[in-house]
């Protein structure tokens, strides 16, 4: 079941946690230990435990349909699922995207996804996902996805947080794919007696579909790209002080013209020129200073993105479409994020106390164009933590959130007991209180309203059966929300409205006709209730070959309430009931001998429920500028979704000063067309099923030294 690493440079222990009273997993901080000085830790090798999810580089550069992007393989586990395909959204037991946030290092950054529009109805961009990281998987040492109940450290959490850590150090490489082109140099220095080196690397990718569309995968005929590049450097690092800085300068767009002449025209998009833009940048800086069972660290970053949108109706066809059609949105949002703890700790407990404070300006969250507000906040928290015996541990913290938008102060208690009921069976309870300022992203929205954050009572328990490489996991879940705000949309008098934030910051409708006069009307609840299982095993033939599967599935239900019907519970736009998942992989050593040759063959479904929407309007209302019922609930749903994805990757021989790797990955192998979302078309005048992205191949060259 573990594998026990004796390490010079070896973690440093800031949470201990029994897994059946076996074994320690190990939180945060890399620092250089002399053997000797601390003992032995174990490492576990199982990425999933009860909605948390630690995944390694080694895992996103194998597993199907990643794309160097760990935030995409989140489906293979359970309770996981994407709205869209062309894009890296996470809806966790349906709880919508925005709800899911960034970190790096443990510190707060902006959505760090190219194509932040990509996979929208209404083309514009998200706060929470886009088409690929920013922060490829390249460079990235872990990625770990912290589920609600959340530890007491993580603010403002409602379904979870994505938290990214870089690579110490990396093998300089060359890639080169159907996509594009990415290179990494890595240069370090080691002085003579030791106790202090430095790593410095730098990476960088510019991608482009036109190959892909040479292979017949449809993007619209759009020219769709982005590059992106990341430097990280160690300037210190020796026993007691470790100083790292680190930068990602990014950019991506996505270009469409309109079609040359009028006999091209099958849809309103072809009369259009489109312009999208963005750029994204990230710096800042971690500093650890260690002292046999002391440790302090901060971390600060600066995180900036820039997004332009425009949109117009081709000269050519002005006089063909009687009313020219034109949108421009522009969005900024910037954040500075420091994370500061002190830790203190035995082999048998662990206190640490810290302190998170942000600045944010963002004219999504205050609706305002120009000079937006800065929202600050603050959360300070303890959190304490202790093995009683071999077999129980409980973890006890707190935090209070206050930020200067709501003036709120929400005290977010946390606490968490595992007991070893045999030596390979575990029970753990989980309780966290936690709240997170939802808003939604409309640029007509009534800004004098009074908003509280969205608050959050989240329980879990769950049972963990682990004999060597065979881990069962069973999770019971609940998550109680209040303070949703609900809007009205001008026009439809006292009817009830649907428009509620538990569906997401545009309200579940994702594309308006025109840009739509809504008001606070009050505020509702929302709950998720369900279970979910999982079943991971690997087994060995002949040491030379090596078996692994998981197999997963998720029942939930995600339902809010709205103030005219304070009894009676709606289905969310996300309220999938049910997520599967089968992920099957076998490894070979051709040649049986050290340098080996490797082949690897992945293959992973998945399979959920279809996405919900309001009732579809006899006809477009375009003075409220819906396609739907204005009054209706989400009681209508998508067909199932369903995705095969396949991977081949063939390790030519290590041991070499060169490594190479070839791989081919294929997303939705099977090339289902499922169903994306509902738009409005102006020129056909009626309403269009969007599908999502058929058949996705990648061919990859990889060149290590």
């Amino acid at each position: 079941m573990f594998r026990n690493i004796k390490y010079q440079l070896i973690i440093i222990v800031s949470a201990i946690f029994i897994n059946v009273g076996k074994s320690q997993v190990i939180e945060d901080t890399i620092m250089n230990i002399k053997p000797g000085m601390v003992p032995d830790v174990t490492i576990t090798e199982k990425p999933y435990q009860s909605g948390d999810l630690t995944m390694t580089q080694n895992q996103y550069k194998m597993m199907p349909a990643s794309f160097q992007d760990p935030a995409r393989i989140l489906i293979k586990y359970p309770g996981f699922s994407t709205p869209n395909d062309g894009a890296n959204g996470i809806i966790f037991r349906g709880l919508a995207p925005e709800t899911a946030r960034w970190q790096l290092f443990g510190a707060d950054i902006v959505n760090p996804n190219h194509l932040s529009n990509a996979g929208t109805a209404n083309d514009l961009s998200t706060e929470s996902a886009g088409g690929v990281n920013a922060l490829s998987g390249s460079i990235l040492g872990s990625y770990h996805f912290e589920a609600n109940p959340a530890e007491v450290s993580k603010a403002e959490v409602i379904s979870g947080i994505s938290d990214m850590k870089l690579a110490p150090k990396i093998k300089s490489f060359i890639d080169l794919n159907l996509i594009g082109l990415e290179a990494g140099l890595n240069l370090s220095s080691k002085n003579e007696n030791a106790t202090r080196f430095k790593n410095i690397y730098a990476a960088y990718r510019y991608s482009f579909v036109g190959l892909l569309s040479q292979l017949g995968v449809n993007f619209g005929n759009e020219k769709i790209g982005y590059q992106d590049f990341t430097i990280n450097a160690e300037v210190i690092r020796s026993s007691t002080i470790n100083l790292n800085v680190f930068g990602t300068l990014g950019s991506s767009s996505n270009n469409f013209q309109a079609v040359s002449h009028i006999d091209s025209i099958s849809r309103f998009k072809d009369m259009q020129d489109i312009f999208y833009k963005s750029n994204l940048a990230i710096g800042g800086a971690q500093f650890l200073w260690y002292k046999r069972g002391k440790a302090f660290q901060n971390t600060t970053i600066f995180s900036q993105r820039k997004n332009e949108r425009r949109e117009s109706t081709n000269e050519r066809f002005l006089s063909t479409i009687g009313q020219p059609y034109a949108q421009f949105h522009d969005q900024i949002e910037s954040l500075i994020s420091s994370h500061s703890y002190f830790s203190k700790f035995t082999k048998k407990d662990v206190l640490k106390v810290g302190l998170r404070a942000n600045g944010r300006t963002n004219d999504i969250i205050t609706g305002r164009v120009g000079t937006p507000d800065l929202i600050l906040s603050f959360y300070p928290y303890i959190h304490f933590s202790k093995n009683v015996t071999e077999k129980f541990k409980y973890e006890l913290g707190s935090g209070v959130l206050y930020d200067s938008y709501s003036e709120e102060f929400t005290p977010e208690p946390f606490a968490t007991m595992t007991y070893g009921l045999t030596k390979h069976l575990a029970i753990e309870a989980s309780y966290r209180h936690s709240s997170q300022l939802l808003l939604p992203a409309l640029p007509l929205r009534q800004y004098i309203d009074k908003i509280p954050r969205v608050k959050a009572h989240n329980v879990q328990l769950a049972l963990s059966y682990i004999l060597d490489d065979l881990n069962i996991n069973v999770t019971g879940f609940f998550h109680q929300l209040r303070d949703l705000s609900n809007y009205v949309l001008a026009g439809i008098g006292n009817k009830e409205s649907h428009f509620n934030i538990f569906n997401g910051s545009f309200l579940g409708y994702d594309q308006y006709l025109t840009d739509p006069v809504l008001s606070l009307k009050d505020f509702s609840r929302g709950r998720v209730f369900g279970a979910s299982a999982s079943v991971d095993n690997v087994f060995y033939a002949k040491n030379k070959h090596k078996f692994s599967y998981n197999v997963n599935g998720s029942l939930f239900n995600a339902e809010y309430q709205i103030p005219e019907l304070v009894k009676e519970w709606f289905p969310g736009k996300y309220n999938y009931g049910y997520t599967s998942s089968v992920l099957l992989s076998y490894e070979t050593n051709l040649s049986g001998t050290e340098k080996a040759k490797v082949l690897t063959l992945s293959l992973a479904n998945h399979l959920r429920g279809g996405q919900r929407e309001p009732v579809l309007g006899s006809e477009p209302n375009l003075s409220t500028g819906t396609i739907y019922e204005s009054n209706s609930s989400f009681s209508t749903s998508f067909a199932p979704y369903q995705r095969l994805d396949f991977r081949v990757v063939y390790q030519p021989g290590s041991g070499k000063k060169y490594q190479h790797r070839w791989s081919i990955d294929i997303q939705n192998l099977l090339n289902r067309q499922n169903d994306g979302f509902r738009y409005y078309d102006r020129w056909l005048k009626k309403v269009i099923l969007q599908n999502q992205l058929g058949l996705v191949p990648v061919l990859s060259y990889r060149l290590e030294w």
